[in-house]
């Protein structure tokens, strides 16, 4: 038998049960009290014949709930049970949002708003053997640039640093490299104004930030987070007076090789689809992200329509028949830049 117990608040003492039960560092209490600190958030406690199985945590806003629950295996039943509950006891509420779950959940008055993949390396227990792993013109990039680059600036620097080492100016300086690279593109940066401080944060509890150093300059860098033996690379980013070198990429080397070296089990690159992160091994895992409706209502046909354009809209322009357009857009942008 399931029930239910709904509590206000962040469930700050079960942090080590969201750690162990999610493949995600945004299922945290940390990184929800960082991201969405206005926010009114509860929780429910979910028991299975008495024994404690799972943990929801969502906020109200308006007429739509929303699980932050994501990379979630979710129980078909649990969240059947979850979103009747919260109908019931919230009757402003009209749908309730579950974003990113790895379980295609297909339930009743629902419908798939979009549909992402997740890239999962599985570590093996040594550099060596992941090295072996990538394919030999990988191998052979890796080498040649690294040594092109030692060659050029014999006392470039490796760094890495974790937590509360983690300063402003590090997740500043990567940031704005980020933003520099995409704009180079012709893509439209997707941080916002205020996220260097949410990350530096968040980076006090769970960061890891690798980057490369020439002479007391950054000009690569990853910023990462650990959370029980798993590592979710955020943002990665490197200088285009060093593209050259592909420095960008020996950057992201050097952090894969020091989670081997700390024993961790998997490296996640999360969504959106990069061809440099199946040639560093990655594999994709399915990410389903659904609405539920309270009823089969006129705003659920017409939303449930608009996403359906939607995900055919997107589906085309990640086609081979866009890339003409995507191409030229870039190029106008970039022109701009």
């Amino acid at each position: 038998m399931i029930s239910f117990e709904c509590v206000s608040g962040l469930p700050l003492e079960f942090e080590s049960f969201l750690l162990e039960k999610y493949d995600s560092y945004k299922t945290t209490c940390r990184y929800i009290e960082v991201y969405f600190p206005t926010c009114d958030i509860n929780h429910m406690l979910v028991y299975e014949d008495d024994v404690f199985v799972e943990l929801l945590i969502f906020a109200n806003r308006g007429d739509t709930t929303t699980c932050f629950n994501l990379f979630a295996d979710f129980d078909h039943h649990i969240v059947t049970k979850f979103t009747r509950l919260l109908f019931e006891k919230y009757p402003a509420i009209r749908r309730v949002k579950f974003n990113a779950s790895y379980k295609d959940l297909g339930l009743k008055k629902s419908f798939l708003f979009s549909k992402a993949n997740d890239y999962i390396v599985d570590l093996p227990a040594t550099v060596d053997d992941y090295y072996l792993q990538l394919g030999s013109t990988t191998r052979k990039h890796i080498k040649n640039y690294k040594s092109r680059l030692l060659r050029d600036y014999p006392h470039a620097n490796f760094q890495l640093i974790n937590r509360n080492e983690i300063d402003n100016g590090t997740i500043d300086k990567i940031i704005q490299l980020n933003v520099d690279r995409m704009k180079y593109k012709g893509i439209v940066p997707g941080l916002s104004s205020d996220e260097n401080t949410k990350i530096h944060a968040f980076s006090q509890y769970y960061g890891r930030v690798a980057y490369i150093e020439i002479d007391g300059e950054i000009v690569a860098g990853c910023i990462a987070y650990v959370l029980n033996k798993r590592i979710f690379l955020h943002i990665i980013a490197h200088d285009n007076n060093h593209s050259k070198y592909n420095v960008g990429q020996l950057c992201l080397f050097f952090l894969i090789q020091s989670s081997i070296e700390s024993q961790l089990s998997t490296f996640h690159f999360l969504w959106g689809d990069n061809e440099y992160k199946m040639r560093f091994g990655a594999k994709p895992h399915g990410l389903y992200s659904y609405f539920v409706y309270r009823s089969y209502s006129v705003d659920y046909i017409l939303n449930n329509a608009k996403n359906l354009f939607i995900r055919t809209f997107i589906r085309f322009r990640n086609s081979k028949y866009s890339k003409p357009i995507r191409d030229a857009v870039k190029g106008y942008r970039k022109k701009n830049t």
